[in-house]
């Protein structure tokens, strides 16, 4: 996915992040106060298309529901 969705999506108050660090071994939902924090973790460190390439150590995964909900899933490898 794409680092200007990811950054939208970090952005949208409304769009639950989940943030799976030590290579998703332990995923837990974000606060809206990490939220900016979060996104200096992945702009600078993000493995997919607009980012840092194969040195990032952050992917991110869109899912989203039959109605239209979003959901961001972001994995952090050690």
């Amino acid at each position: 996915m794409d680092l200007r969705i990811v950054r939208r999506l970090v952005k949208d108050a409304a769009t639950p992040v989940v943030w799976a660090d030590m290579g998703g071994i332990s995923p837990r939902p974000t606060t809206g106060t990490e939220r900016s924090a979060l996104w200096d973790r992945i702009k600078n460190d993000y493995r997919g298309p607009g980012g840092s390439g194969s040195t990032g150590r952050c992917l991110a995964h869109e899912f989203r529901t039959e109605s239209g909900r979003r959901m961001l899933y972001v994995a952090e490898d050690c």
